[in-house]
């Protein structure tokens, strides 16, 4: 579904699901909406961008975000992309509905929300050419 839109209603019904969905996605693909929805997951993961930098807008509930630090058991996915089973040494700060996180490019990051229901809104950014 990385290239779909939704309608309100189907948002709704997707985030119910625990479903991530695109809202917007520019004509360059230079930066996109996603809405994410984290109801109690069993395992959670790290990640960093080399060329993203990503902003939450934490709509309701209320988890952990780790940033910084190095990705433990580090993957390459696809190109720029990294990924992890966590992170070693983040500073971690806790994380509920009204807040306003930027982290820029190349910065390991990590959202818990095991103890919680999350519902957040990220917007991607492309930072280079």
């Amino acid at each position: 579904m990385p290239d779909t839109l939704f309608s309100a209603a189907q948002l709704r019904e997707l985030a119910a699901r625990g479903i991530e969905a695109k809202l917007f996605r520019s004509e360059s693909s230079r930066f996109w909406v996603n809405l994410v929805t984290k109801d109690h997951p069993d395992s959670i993961r790290a990640e960093m961008h080399d060329e993203e930098a990503d902003i939450y807008l934490v709509l309701e509930g209320e988890g952990y975000l780790s940033l910084g630090g190095t990705l433990v058991q580090p993957t390459i996915p696809s190109p720029g992309q990294h990924r992890g089973v966590g992170l070693e040494g983040a500073d971690v700060a806790p994380l509920k509905a009204g807040d306003l996180v930027v982290i820029p490019e190349g910065t390991p990051h990590m959202v818990d929300a095991r103890a919680n229901r999350l519902v957040y809104l990220v917007v991607k950014c492309v930072t280079t050419e």
